[in-house]
């Protein structure tokens, strides 16, 4: 018998996939089923708003689910008052009677002699199987249309998700629109690679203190790589040691000197000249020099093409010449690219929409960001060129979105029976 897991069991009641052909409890109490409830996705009972009859007496409550119905005690259940309203018990197999605390015993229903084997089977070959994809050998037999809105789906939950993020850090901010976003900024100016060295370099050098410079890019740069340890020494470099003589004036002033980063948390081993931190800092100044609220700019935009505007940065000089401080480049630096500012706009600017609209109760931000997404290119990545062997690319940036969220918290997880597109492929061909 293959092994069972509670996903599997909460999924045979959600669907009733199994055989109700007189039902009865395991003290011989006829069942009927009238709603099978809503699978609940936090602490407290499995299901909650279920339906039942029980030898003719109707029941309203909740459904706790157990492979053995011992779980009630190795849960603590018994102890614990929100489990007071379950109304049902259902187990793969009842090993021991379970008591309530006025000593009657819960109606419980036994599974195992009505679940059908063979699903049980199929479900554990496709979250057993070796390929990244779990269903990749079925995965076109799907449908389309249940495919693309399982896509449509994750891409929700994955921006959601980053929405949370929004707002967690926007309570640390204590409602500072501003700060939050320039935070967000510089994280995603970072990329995987430098993402928490620039976080806490935002940390440590509010925004405010960027706005008295704002008009003023090289004060800007000398704020920025002074506090992101780049400056420690004067240099041959004019351009480098104009920096540090600002940055020393300006630390002082503000009395930075205590936060200031180490050189050795910036990453340059194995990326890409485009990629260094010290150019993604100078981007990064070029961004705030251009306008004194971000922020109150960004909730202003009505279209991708205005969106993508704002951040063709142009840098200073020296970073047309140079990678890296003291280090001439053989050639001209080019702009940061498309899709690196596309990155950007996914990860920062649409979950910073989301979380605005939600907070404010204007959903046209929401739908908003989500058209920005279906206007925004696909994205190019190792998980979106497993799925394009699949046939499915994505079409725009929702949709690869979908795709990477399907992939890392579905695919990965082997989480086949919370995915419409796995429910499809275990549905039972008759019930």
């Amino acid at each position: 018998m293959p092994t069972l897991t509670e996903s599997f069991l909460h999924y045979l009641w959600q669907f009733q996939y199994f055989n109700k052909k007189e039902l009865v409890t395991t003290s011989g109490e006829a069942i009927t089923i009238l709603n099978p409830g809503i699978l609940n996705a936090d602490a407290g009972p499995d299901f909650s708003q279920v339906k039942i009859k029980i030898d003719q007496i109707e029941w309203a409550g909740n459904v706790e689910v157990h492979i053995q119905s011992s779980g009630w005690y190795e849960h603590k259940h018994d102890t614990d008052a929100a489990y007071e309203n379950v109304v049902l018990h259902v187990v793969w197999e009842e090993n021991k009677p379970v008591f309530r605390k006025d000593g009657t015993r819960l109606p419980t229903l036994q599974l195992k002699e009505r679940a059908d084997k063979g699903l049980l089977k199929s479900y554990q070959g496709l979250v057993n199987a070796t390929a990244v994809i779990p269903c990749q050998s079925v995965f076109t037999s799907v449908d389309e249309f249940t495919r693309h809105s399982m896509i449509d789906k994750a891409a929700m939950i994955r921006i959601e998700a980053k929405s949370k993020q929004v707002i967690r850090l926007l309570k640390t901010n204590q409602g500072d629109w501003e700060e939050t976003t320039y935070q967000l900024l510089a994280a995603g100016f970072g990329f995987k690679v430098n993402k928490e060295p620039f976080m806490q370099l935002s940390r440590s050098l509010p925004y405010k203190l960027i706005r008295k410079h704002q008009n003023n890019m090289e004060q800007i740069e000398a704020l920025l790589f002074g506090q992101a340890g780049f400056l420690i020494s004067k240099s041959k470099d004019e351009y480098l040691t104009r920096l540090y003589q600002e940055f020393s004036f300006l630390s002082k002033k503000y009395n930075l000197t205590q936060t200031q980063l180490n050189p050795s948390q910036w990453k340059f081993l194995r990326l890409r000249p485009s990629n260094f931190p010290s150019l993604r800092i100078a981007q990064f100044a070029a961004l705030l020099s251009t306008r004194e609220n971000i922020f109150s700019a960004l909730i202003e935009v009505q279209s991708y093409k205005e969106l993508e505007a704002m951040f063709r940065i142009q840098t200073s000089a020296y970073w047309k010449q140079h990678y890296r401080f003291a280090k001439p480049a053989t050639g001209i630096v080019p702009e940061m690219g498309t899709e690196s500012r596309d990155v950007i706009l996914i990860n920062t600017i649409i979950p910073l929409l989301i979380a605005y609209g939600q907070l404010h109760d204007d959903w046209n931000y929401v739908d908003k960001a989500v058209q920005f997404l279906q206007q925004i290119p696909a994205e190019k990545n190792k998980i979106i060129r497993i799925w394009k062997q699949l046939g499915c690319a994505g079409l725009h940036a929702f949709e690869t979105q979908g795709l990477i969220e399907l992939y890392t918290n579905f695919c990965q997880r082997r989480a086949c029976l919370n995915c419409t597109i796995g429910s499809a492929i275990l549905k039972p061909v008759t019930e």
